[in-house]
């Protein structure tokens, strides 16, 4: 085999059509029976710069805008050349994917997402990840050169004795574990939130909180790199998210936040500044009694979510929320006081244009009008940001600085591009770099290994050196 792939979410798949070409043998291995990760759970909304769906909308980004906004948002804290390289390959990526690929794309203008100063969002029609992954892998199974073998897991990895990846141990349905050779191995399982004792070990501050992430998110990666020799970076990073429905675990959008929606605790008093950075503000929804909490929006902002989210309407709305005539409505509905909400949103209301209010949230737009909507919700995790440390061509670099021959890494398995400590989550930026490093990953793969058949080529046809005997 020349290119092993693990895992058939975003980062796989795209791996495997960025690798693929006439003459190369490619092959995914999904541990699962579907193909999917955290890219199938996400509502497909890939964070671009500088993309002509941009440019034909109006709207006017760069690379260095895009990373200045990264960079700001975590404090600085994740790895400039990484940053940098993310940025300047979202374009491309976009321009390939709609091109190439013949992904569907739109650019999200309702809102600006937190933390981005341009309309940067390029979601698929559908505004599901699962749609993407459907996509992706249709391309795959229309090339000769790729097999996605779902329901195959990946036991082991294997190298030579100079440290260089040889090969991947899987076990195939029905059958024994079967060790098979690849020429280069990139490594898209995704990180560890399904790991509850890895969470525990790296990311204390989230530990028993609820996951709404993807069942197959195991530390794969994370154990076999490690055993290979491979650094790690941030591996306490977190994707948390604040509005998470208790019961349902439907991942409310932090676009109702941008919206102007409001979280209040069960005295009916809000405790942040809910457009604050994404992890720190589940973390404080963490820390209310009972893990508890409250989202408040009214009926504009559900109409504006549910134009741009499809699952608001057939999933969301009936599973999750509770309408409510008016706020003693709502406040008897969750058992909350229905002065002291009444008081808070009174209080929000007067602050909407006003500049930022006691929390240090500013909010554009209108002031909330009846009727109003709401769910319980707790922080739960999302997904892990720290991973397996690489370079600028997704290789895996060793605990001695150096790249591991052969192997490669990206989305989850990779270092993400938060802020260690579980803060500085970037909306979009786990597709992003699932997306990113997986193109990279898999054309850096299959040129190493072109390079590597023309080498033996250039070998086989160069003429011998005369021999010379002595008189």
């Amino acid at each position: 085999m020349d290119i092993g792939i693990v895992g058939a979410g975003g980062c796989g798949l795209t791996a495997a059509l960025a690798a693929a070409q006439p003459g190369l043998k490619i092959v995914v291995w999904e541990r699962a029976k579907v193909a999917g990760g955290n890219t199938a759970l996400s509502d497909g909304a890939i964070p671009a710069a500088g993309t002509s769906i941009q440019r034909d909308a109006g709207v006017i980004d760069t690379a260095e805008d895009f990373a200045r906004d990264v960079l700001t948002h975590n404090g600085g804290r994740s790895d400039a050349a990484l940053t940098h390289r993310m940025c300047e390959t979202s374009g491309p990526l976009v321009e390939w994917l709609a091109g190439r690929v013949g992904v569907g794309l739109q650019l999200e203008r309702y809102i600006l997402r937190a933390g981005h100063r341009q309309h940067r969002m390029h979601a698929v029609e559908s505004r599901t990840g699962q749609s993407l992954i459907d996509h992706l892998l249709a391309r795959a199974g229309k090339q000769a050169s790729i097999t996605v073998r779902l329901g195959t897991p990946v036991l082991q990895l294997w190298s030579d004795s100079s440290g260089a990846v040889q090969g991947a141990q899987i076990k195939l349905p029905k059958k024994s574990a079967t060790n098979v050779r690849c020429q280069t191995l990139i490594l898209a399982c995704d990180g560890f939130g399904a790991n509850a004792e890895l969470i525990a070990k790296h990311c204390p501050a989230i530990a028993g909180a609820a996951y709404a992430g993807a069942a197959t998110e195991l530390g794969d990666a994370l154990k076999w790199g490690t055993e290979l020799g491979a650094a790690t970076e941030h591996l306490d990073a977190v994707h948390a998210h604040p509005i998470v429905a208790v019961g349902s675990n439907y991942v409310l959008p932090s676009a109702l936040i941008s919206l102007g929606a409001v979280i209040l605790n069960q005295r009916g008093e809000r405790f942040a500044n809910e457009a604050d950075d994404l992890a720190r503000v589940a973390l404080r929804v963490r820390a209310q009694p009972g893990h508890l909490a409250y989202v408040v929006f009214d009926a504009r902002m559900l109409k504006l979510a549910e134009q741009n989210d499809p699952r608001f309407e057939h999933q969301i709305v009936p599973r999750t929320l509770r309408r409510a005539a008016d706020l003693n409505d709502l406040a008897k509905q969750f058992q909350l006081d229905a002065t002291t909400v009444a008081a808070t949103i009174e209080q929000y209301n007067t602050m909407v244009g006003r500049g930022p209010d006691g929390f240090g949230r500013s909010v554009s737009g209108e002031s909330m009008s009846p009727p109003f909507y709401g769910a319980r919700v707790t922080g739960a995790l999302l997904a892990t940001q720290g991973g397996l440390k690489i370079d600028t061509s997704a290789r895996v670099v060793g605990r001695n600085g150096n790249p591991i021959a052969n192997l490669y890494a990206g989305g989850g398995a990779a270092v993400g591009l938060s802020a260690p400590g579980g803060e500085g989550y970037l909306p979009g930026m786990g597709l992003l770099c699932a997306l990113a490093w997986g193109k990279i990953a898999g054309e850096e793969a299959a040129r190493t290994v072109v390079a590597a058949r023309a080498a033996v080529a250039a070998e086989k046809t160069s003429p011998s050196e005369p021999v010379v005997t002595e008189p």
